[in-house]
């Protein structure tokens, strides 16, 4: 499971204390099935602990600015003394600095300490309210932000998702590169923590990005963490176990140790959900010993879940008391993330201790942390657990209640968990138009950079600064204009699927809404798929199904009229739009486009290779949607899939 705890961190103007990434044992526990389980956010936690690398006394302001900003990793002592130093030394007559200073100062905020986090609330509001942050619109976004964060670990995810929602809009209205590329890592990093993988991968590609063309090699090295474990979490732990050994590699040499052991934390988790229990053991034991050597006992609370949980998976109970009293000591019911799956585990080993009694509010306290994160994939296991314990306890309507609750939310889960490749694949499609734009930021950016520095060194050139100023704006106009004539370009290329060249998920679904809002009477939908898809990637490569889903996309194209529309909604997912066709019409074409693909000679791809196609249709009936008639083709899908596959089903 995975929580951000920071204790210190400036985003705009950042500043670490110290950086230690610990996976802890909630929501990465996801069962092997798919779709089920989810933690969200991030992964790092920051403390103030062990020994950092104290930089010499600030010789100036900027200097100072400057070193906080980098992301070093500095002691406790030395962070005050800087802070204390920034406070004496600027006041509202320096102005630039003075609204510095207000972000730095927020970000700073001691956010797992309730009272000190009130403290940065209060802070923040009073800041936002001052007329001299309204009228910097930079720094009033950047104040928000933190506001948003502290909300965040405070637990009101729905304040903080409304107030990134509104700094990265104002961050791209701004052109501020840096802000957005925070802002997006935030958010990105919440979703990824809520299980919206799709989104989380869209936010933290582009902060990735905007991190490497600004050469922040410390805030690119943990937004790539990021990465790594929204990968575990949609369920590639062996692709994020690979980051994570790389990442653990990089802090090693980079002298960051504590980073470096988090990551070994993150791969024991990785391992875990390969299945690979007894190394994913070894692991967290490693990063134990470590944290007991460093005497950081909050961390070693943290990890302490983690191996109480891998135990009680390898039915050593022995252990596991031990452990869930160490953490008991230090985890309070404020750290919900970590307090839930610690309660989990407790009922979790009342009842393999013969005692589901006991158990039940030990549930209900893991229940009420967990929705006030909305954790769902940790509640998911939570109400198999539940369903458990009120079966032993012969409390029938109790069990199937929870049982109907995991369902549910199992369900929710694998259908967000389905749709997720086919979004990824459109994100990575935008990959080029997402860089043209931030390359576009990065460059205003720097521009806008350059003339402060002008501006603050020479004084008495303000007639050159007009002067090229105007330049500015003409390279501006011309860059826009530009991408305003790039910008139609990818217009036509977003509506198309870059494989098949055939209609995307986007455009067909808007085809198939426009036409059944036209009133036609006759119209017929067919969904189809080819079957055992995986198969084909994992025995002959992702190459060879390429080439698959092209011809897949060639012949269906080549049964159809002109009228009709063949777009890809998915990775081997296809949807065929066919106006004024009545079922029998539909299921006819349906049937011959099966016998058509069962048929088709693909060794010419590959040796040996075949490949059939299940296919739903539905014509219009009663339906008051295209969305309603789309739901009854997958139906038909479904039912084909369920019948042997190679076949047609009415939905």
């Amino acid at each position: 499971m995975h929580q951000t705890i920071m204790v210190y961190r400036l985003l705009r103007h950042q500043i670490i204390s110290k950086l230690a990434l610990i996976c802890q044992a909630l929501v990465c526990r996801a069962p092997k099935l798919r779709g089920a389980g989810k933690l969200t956010w991030a992964w790092l936690w920051l403390i103030l602990v062990s020994p950092q690398v104290l930089a010499d006394e600030p010789k100036n302001l900027n200097a100072t600015f400057e070193e906080l900003e980098s992301g070093v990793i500095l002691s406790s002592d030395a962070l005050k003394a800087k802070l204390e130093y920034l406070k004496a030394n600027i006041t509202l007559a320096d102005l630039d600095n003075y609204l510095r200073l207000q972000r730095v100062l927020c970000w700073s905020t001691d956010a797992y300490d309730s009272n000190k986090r009130a403290k940065g609330l209060e802070f923040a509001q009073k800041q936002l309210n001052a007329e001299i942050i309204k009228q910097s619109p930079e720094t009033h976004a950047d104040l928000t932000l933190c506001r948003a964060w502290l909300y965040q670990i405070g637990g009101e995810v729905e304040l903080a998702l409304t107030e990134y929602n509104q700094v990265i809009a104002r961050a791209y209205q701004l052109e501020s590169p840096r802000l957005i590329a925070d802002a997006r890592n935030l958010r990105g990093a919440m979703y990824s923590f809520q299980g919206n993988y799709a989104l989380a991968l869209e936010d933290l590609f582009s902060a990735q990005q905007l991190y490497d063309n600004l050469n922040l090699t410390f805030w690119s090295l943990y937004n790539l963490a990021d990465i790594a474990t929204s990968y575990r979490r949609f369920g590639d732990p062996q692709t994020a176990y690979k980051y994570y050994a790389k990442l653990e590699t990089k802090f090693i040499e980079i002298g960051d140790l504590e980073s470096a052991n988090a990551m070994a934390t993150e791969m024991a988790i990785a391992l875990e959900e390969l299945g690979e229990n007894e190394a994913a053991l070894e692991k967290y034991r490693q990063s134990y010993r470590y944290l007991q050597q460093e005497k950081d006992e909050m961390a070693q609370s943290f990890v302490a879940i983690n191996l109480a949980g891998i135990l009680i998976k390898l039915d050593r109970l022995g252990e596991v008391q031990k452990y869930l009293d160490e953490a008991q000591k230090y985890v309070l019911p404020t750290d919900e993330a970590f307090y839930s799956f610690m309660m989990l585990f407790r009922a979790q080993f009342q009842i393999l201790q013969g005692q589901p009694s006991a158990a039940i509010p030990l549930i209900e306290e893991a229940k009420s942390a967990f929705l006030r994160v909305k954790n769902t994939r940790g509640l998911t296991q939570l109400y198999k657990l539940e369903s458990q314990i009120f079966a032993e306890l012969s409390q029938w309507q109790q069990a199937y209640l929870s049982l109907e609750h995991f369902n549910r939310l199992h369900n929710e889960l694998d259908i967000k968990l389905q749709t997720y490749r086919t979004t990824e694949m459109q994100t990575r499609f935008n990959t080029k138009q997402v860089e043209t734009e931030n390359l576009l930021l990065l460059e205003t950016q720097k521009i806008r950079d350059n003339e402060l520095l002008i501006l603050q060194q020479n004084r008495y050139l303000q007639f050159t600064v007009i002067f090229l100023a105007l330049i500015v704006i003409i390279i501006i106009s011309f860059l826009a204009y530009k991408q305003a004539q790039k910008s139609k370009i990818f217009s036509v290329l977003a509506l198309t699927d870059h494989l098949t060249q055939l209609a995307n998920r986007r455009h067909t679904y808007a085809v198939g809404e426009q036409s059944f809002s036209e009133n036609h009477d006759v119209m017929a939908l067919i969904l189809f798929d080819a079957d055992h898809f995986k198969k084909i990637n994992d025995n002959f490569g992702h190459d060879v199904g390429d080439k698959a889903l092209t011809l897949l996309a060639n012949i269906s194209s080549s049964l159809m009229r002109k009228s009709d529309l063949v777009g890809r909604v998915g990775g081997e997912e296809f949807l065929v739009i066919l106006p004024h066709t009545n079922l029998e019409q539909a299921t006819e074409i349906a049937e011959r486009l099966v016998d058509s693909i069962a048929m088709t000679d693909l060794s010419d791809i590959a040796e040996e290779l075949t490949m059939t196609i299940s296919a739903g249709v539905a014509a219009r009936e009663q339906d008051k949607s295209f969305s309603d008639l789309l739901q009854r083709a997958d139906k038909g899908l479904y039912l084909a899939k369920s019948s042997g596959r190679n076949c047609v089903k009415a939905g």
